[in-house]
Formats: structure tokens, sequence, C-alpha cells
């Protein structure tokens, strides 16, 4: 984005986020990508006030079954970016940059952020996982913490057997 060709104001830019812009950033964890990134910025007395709102779709190996699954996108990301002597961002939300920067790379503000969205432990909903992913799992591991995990995914789908079974009489 160039910022030294900016005059005080308003300005929008929008951006596609693919499978491409990940595999660029040697991530290779994100199976595809459509998100839309839609950038506010105002400059206003040499600080450049920058809104980026992300929405779309991400699509992540499942920590249990390592099917794909989809994880919806939608947040905000607020930066505020000035020139200075020396680029420091080590300042929440304030980025410097050296005078003899004209363009703002705003490529790993974007990455960190979407990758962020993502939760720690990310696996399908019950009921959803490979169940011969699953059983092939259950044949070649011990009892651990996932035993645990596994045994409520398993009595969920009973309770909504249950549930199904009681609305079709």
């Amino acid at each position: 984005m160039d910022l030294a060709g900016k005059s005080e104001g308003h300005y929008e830019q929008d951006f596609v986020i693919d499978k491409q812009f990940f595999e660029n950033m040697e991530n290779h964890d994100i199976l595809s990508a459509a998100v839309s990134v839609h950038m506010d910025m105002e400059c206003r007395n040499g600080v450049y006030e920058c809104v980026f709102h992300c929405k779309g779709n991400l699509q992540i190996p499942c920590d249990r079954c390592l099917d794909p699954m989809d994880h919806e996108v939608d947040t905000d990301y607020r930066v505020s970016v000035k020139y200075g002597d020396n680029y420091d961002d080590g300042a929440d939300n304030l980025l410097v940059i050296p005078y003899s920067n004209s363009y703002l790379n705003v490529a790993y503000m974007l990455y960190d952020t979407l990758l962020l969205t993502i939760p720690l432990r990310h696996v399908h909903a019950p009921g959803k996982c490979n169940r011969a992913m699953l059983e092939a799992l259950r044949k070649h591991k011990g009892s651990s913490d996932d035993d645990d995990t596994d045994a409520e995914e398993t009595r969920q789908e009973a309770r909504t057997a249950a549930i199904d079974d009681d609305s079709d009489e």
C-alpha cells in the first residue's frame, strides 16, 4: 500500500486472500482460503488510521480426524501507522515506519490477524469427524484426554439420535 502519495482524507481498498497467500507465507496448514478484506484508511496529521475488516472462510485440518473443516472468519484489525526515524512495532496497534519507506506491506498484518482467529484446538462438531479415522485412532492409542472427548462425542450422538427418534413419533 502506497502511503507517501496519500494526502489527508479517507481511502478504501479491497483485497482477496486465497490459498496462494498462505503458500507465499510458507504456511501449508491452511488447506484453502476465501477471505475478503476491506480496508478503510483515514489520513490525518501524518497518522494513517487503518481498519481491516476480514470476512470469509479458511479451511483447516481437524485436529482429531485430519479431514478438512471450515473455519468462518469475521474480524477487524485496527492499526495506526506513522512515520518516524526508525521502524518500531513495539506498541499495540501503533506502527512506526522509517521516512525512507513509501510503501506499507500489510500482508503480515493480515496473515497474523487471520491466524489469530483460529482456535488452538480445532475439531469438527460432535458426530462430524471421519468415523474410519476415529476407529483407526482408537486402535492405535492408549487412554488420553481425547478419550474423554471421544466419549463425550459418543454421548452427544446418542442424545441427538434419541431426540431425532422422539421427533419422528
